[in-house]
């Protein structure tokens, strides 16, 4: 087999990037929090690296051979050894959404997987995860403050420990208001229901696959808001689809908003993620989304990282 020379070329460029990586514990003073920003500045010269090796056409065996050393070093840290072993069996888990938003680094200072949890926290790709909730928050704040005839009801789908809801102020919930959780982890509601306080008279949560649990949602609904945060990364279009179609028909009420994010293509944290996390995402730009809603009044954001977008569906009357 030819080797192409661009191919050679990101080779070297990408083993010098993780020789440089490594390197950082010997030259840097770890135990300066400072530190975290020369860390990375590596860190993201590596993910360019794996980039342009990618794009070079270097095969993934290889890259990942000789990335290896620094996914091991970038281990040490609790935060990404969790991805790259799926703790609980899936990428992206609730704890780890709970560790994003929490700003919490687990990892003991004056360590290189200290100074990387610093550098990821301290990113944008943990920042519009965080957006992302805050957003949820202010849609389910909303839906309930907003002129009604009568109680308003909200389904978070693939809801994690339902950070989002949990910042909403019990006082604003009035009689007959309902909220519903669904997750395929069950551990996920355990600790939402532990973490909701008050709004927990208010929550009915539903355990299991969301495409098998449809008939027990329909049951609870309609709902006048429909929220599912990032599971949309990690549907083809065919399951994104068939989900779609389901909120859209069985579970919103006529009026009522559908709501889900996607991370945008052109991610520049794509290849960290995957080749040091496992922590791979189906990116989405603006037209694919569109492509899912075929006929719907949509409407499609950034949020503020420009990372995620948010699309909001309205239901016909």
């Amino acid at each position: 087999m030819t080797v192409l020379p661009q191919s050679t070329d990101a080779l070297h460029r990408l083993n010098d990037a993780v020789e440089g990586f490594l390197r950082g514990e010997k030259e840097f003073n770890l135990t300066d929090p400072s530190a975290h920003m020369l860390v990375g500045g590596r860190f993201r010269t590596l993910g360019a690296q794996i980039g342009s090796a990618v794009l070079a056409g270097v095969p993934d065996e290889d890259i990942a051979a000789i990335v290896h050393p620094a996914r091991a070093a970038c281990g040490r840290s609790p935060f990404t050894r969790d991805e790259q072993e799926w703790a609980r069996g899936y990428p992206s888990d609730f704890e780890l959404v709970e560790h994003v938003m929490a700003q919490a680094i687990d990892s003991p200072p004056g360590t290189l997987g200290w100074h990387v949890e610093a550098n990821l926290q301290s990113s944008a790709i943990t920042q519009q995860l965080r957006n992302r909730v805050m957003h949820q928050a202010r849609l389910i704040s909303d839906t309930l403050t907003a002129p009604r005839n009568g109680p308003r009801s909200v389904l978070l789908i693939a809801s994690g420990a339902a950070p989002d809801l949990r910042l909403i102020p019990p006082g604003i919930v009035r009689p007959g208001d309902r909220f519903v959780l669904t997750d395929v982890d069950p551990d996920a509601l355990t600790l939402a229901q532990k973490r909701l306080g008050l709004l927990n008279d208010f929550t009915t949560v539903v355990p299991g696959n969301v495409f098998r649990a449809l008939g027990k949602l329909a049951e609870l609904g309609p709902f006048d808001l429909v929220l599912t945060n990032g599971l949309y990364d990690y549907l083809n279009d065919r399951a994104a689809v068939r989900l779609t179609e389901a909120v859209l028909t069985r579970l919103c009420r006529p009026g009522g908003t559908f709501y889900f994010t996607s991370i945008t293509t052109g991610n520049p944290f794509r290849w960290s993620l995957e080749y040091l996390m496992d922590w791979s995402v189906i990116e989405r730009d603006e037209a694919a989304v569109r492509a899912l809603l075929p006929g719907c009044d949509v409407s499609i954001g950034h949020e503020p990282t420009g990372l995620a977008l948010l699309t909001h569906v309205r239901t016909r009357f």
